[in-house]
């Protein structure tokens, strides 16, 4: 599996340059029928979500850990609901990371939680949805063109493009025929060239 990831610059409301950070967006995979429904089960494991006990527990540890005076009574209940909440949408091993690992001087908001999160559980969605897709198909066989297709396709060249210089002409149907370009099929090699 090559998971893409592409840089996120943000801007602040002021103009400010914030921190850059990677994101995931596509995930090329390879290999065989059952290989690909293996790594499919792992990383479907991996996305099990943290209680909301142990994300509370983790959120009173990070309180903890961070400076400045936290929300009291009310508030600070309404601040571990919606938080809890929207972590438990996170695989555990993500939600631990971004409450516990990451180094947060303030007590981290919502947005800047949710970026963390993204970024961590990013490559892995990105390869279990390319997982979850059938694997394409083989590409077709190819082989270079015998003369006989050489000659037809310099033919039907100069038949397209009476006006055309002789040369040009010879150019084009040289670099159409150069390599591999004939797909191998059932057919005959007449009926694949008409």
């Amino acid at each position: 599996m090559e998971v893409k990831l592409e840089g996120r610059y943000p801007v602040g409301q002021n103009g400010e340059r914030l921190p850059g950070y990677t994101v995931a967006v596509a995930c090329a995979v390879t290999g065989s029928d059952e290989n690909r429904a293996a790594a499919l089960r792992t990383l479907e494991n991996f996305q099990t979500p943290a209680s909301v006990v142990q994300i509370e527990n983790w959120l009173a540890e990070l309180s903890v850990l961070t400076a400045g005076r936290g929300p009291d009574g009310i508030s600070a209940e309404l601040l571990v609901t919606a938080f809890s909440s929207r972590l438990s949408q996170y695989p555990a091993d993500v939600v631990r990371h971004a409450l516990l690992r990451e180094s947060w001087k303030w007590f981290p908001s919502w947005a800047e939680l949710e970026r963390v999160c993204e970024a961590k559980s990013g490559p892995r969605r990105q390869m279990i949805a390319a997982l979850a897709k059938p694997a394409p198909e083989p590409e077709t066989e190819r082989r270079p063109p015998t003369q006989e297709e050489r000659d037809r396709i310099a033919a039907l060249i100069a038949e397209k493009f009476p006006n055309a210089p002789q040369a040009w002409r010879d150019s084009a149907a040289q670099e159409a025929t150069s390599g591999k370009c004939i797909a191998e099929s059932n057919t005959d090699r007449e009926g694949a060239l008409k």
